[in-house]
């Protein structure tokens, strides 16, 4: 008996290694399968198969779940990656990459779920203290968000990106730390010099602030001078609430919420009747009018904020700017030649006289060309203002100086789309088609949708 028990056993575990031996080298083959083919669903489809038949490879189904994810097929991306988890075959990266397609499926709470319990194990990836910044940052918690960046910038201390984007979020909380890690990001990267400079002019302005509000106020100013209105609202909040009767806290609130395309009335309004003698509540004023196409109360508002703020050229910008809209052109003009005259030495004054002037084709002959020489003095060698002399003398048919102009814009900045689009004009009313076609090629090719109209027109 005891013999035919050892002969049955012997039996059936050569019948298993019948079928078990081809199962697991079938499944290796799909290991090879998956290496050589050439789409993401087919190498997934590969992975997937090898996964199901070598038992000990469940690190075969994150291999799935990356092929999945990059042909973006998610749902089945997730599926993988859950097999892989109660495998305990997740690798770090792979923690990373499912709460990624979470995140990509719209569900940025389970990918936040996912990542933080990523952050729990064994050699964690440095990418989720990223990941996890931005999420919070999302949903409003700001201080989780620093935190996370903090952990992150540690780690990786040459991200020039990852400093500034941290030095934004310090501003809320921590202004001195904020400046230091912003500064650190100008060193790293240059590009970040114009908004660094901006960031530390608002910060230091705002230390000398003798009101928690006022100092909240120039901070958030400061943002949204480089367009980070989403940090600058919450600041202005904050200034409301430290102080209600600040006038001026409101009245950058409304601009803070218009700038995210929400309504800002009420706060203008409450900024109004706080202090209608403040020349920034009449001027954020104006510009509420003006978005919603109330040009004749806006101008009224422009030229409140001029009387109050005399020296001021910004507001007579505005004041020409509605002007225009309201199709009074020798009014406008007449505003921006006094913005010039406030800032006589301000380059970007004369260029806004002068781009009026293109613009509506007023005056280009005594106040355009002029205006636009005078900015090209006051510049030196910026490609856009060149540009626009070039175009101001192509208006007047002054066809050697603009040819030479522009050219000369174009040995500052050889990628400057609107000087390829004014020389594709220039040659065109040359009748030199040849010259034209390139130019206009060239402007297209660099992001010019008015090239590629009069290609179509021109050149079919």
């Amino acid at each position: 008996m005891q013999n035919n028990a050892v002969r049955v056993t012997l039996v059936l575990g050569l019948l298993l290694l019948v079928i078990f031996v081809p199962f697991v080298a079938s499944g290796y083959s799909e290991l090879k399968l998956a290496s050589a083919a050439e789409s993401y669903p087919e190498i997934a489809r590969h992975y997937w198969v090898a996964a199901q038949r070598i038992p000990w490879r469940g690190d075969a189904y994150e291999y799935a779940g990356h092929a999945y994810y990059r042909a973006e097929d998610y749902l089945q991306a997730d599926a993988a990656y859950q097999r892989a988890f109660r495998r305990g075959a997740l690798s770090p990266d792979g923690w990373v990459a499912w709460g990624d397609i979470h995140y990509l499926l719209g569900d940025p709470v389970r990918a936040t779920e996912i990542w933080e319990q990523a952050l729990l194990q064994k050699g964690a990836s440095e990418n989720l203290y990223s990941r996890l910044s931005q999420v919070y940052q999302e949903n409003g918690d700001y201080s989780k968000a620093a935190e996370y960046l903090d952990r992150y910038v540690a780690l990786h201390v040459e991200d020039a990106s990852a400093h500034y984007r941290l030095g934004l979020l310090l501003t809320l909380t921590d202004p001195n730390r904020a400046l230091s890690e912003l500064i650190n990001a100008s060193q790293l990267d240059p590009q970040f010099d114009p908004a660094v400079e901006t960031l530390r002019s608002a910060l230091n302005l705002a230390s000398l602030s003798d009101t928690s509000s006022g100092r909240l106020v120039l901070t958030g100013r400061g943002l949204g001078l480089v367009q980070e209105w989403e940090l600058a609202r919450i600041v202005f909040e904050s200034a409301v609430v430290a102080d209600e009767k600040n006038a001026e806290a409101w009245a950058w609130l409304s601009e803070a919420k218009q700038q995210s395309a929400e309504d800002g009335s009420a706060e203008i309004q409450k900024a109004y009747e706080l202090n209608p003698h403040s020349s920034v509540v009449r001027g954020l004023r104006g510009l509420y009018f003006q978005r919603v196409g109330n040009f004749r109360d806006a101008l009224i508002e422009f030229q409140a904020a001029a009387r109050l703020d005399e020296k001021n050229p910004a507001w007579q910008v505005s004041i020409g700017e509605t002007y225009s809209k309201l199709g009074d052109l020798i009014s406008a003009l007449a505003a921006y030649q006094t913005a010039t005259v406030l800032v006589p030495d301000d380059a970007g004054y004369w260029r806004l006289l002068a781009l009026f002037c293109a613009q509506n084709n007023v005056n280009v002959k005594d106040v355009g060309v002029p205006a636009a020489q005078k900015a090209v003095v006051l510049t030196e060698n910026d490609a856009d203002v060149l540009d626009l002399l070039g175009w101001l003398l192509l208006l007047d048919a002054r066809y050697p100086e603009a040819e030479q102009t522009l050219l000369r814009a174009l040995e500052v900045d050889s990628k400057n789309a609107s000087a390829h689009f004014h020389l594709g004009m220039l040659y065109l009313e040359q009748a030199d088609r040849t010259s034209a076609y390139a130019h206009f090629v060239n402007a297209r090719d660099l992001g010019s949708k008015d090239a590629q109209i009069i290609l179509d027109q021109y050149f079919p």
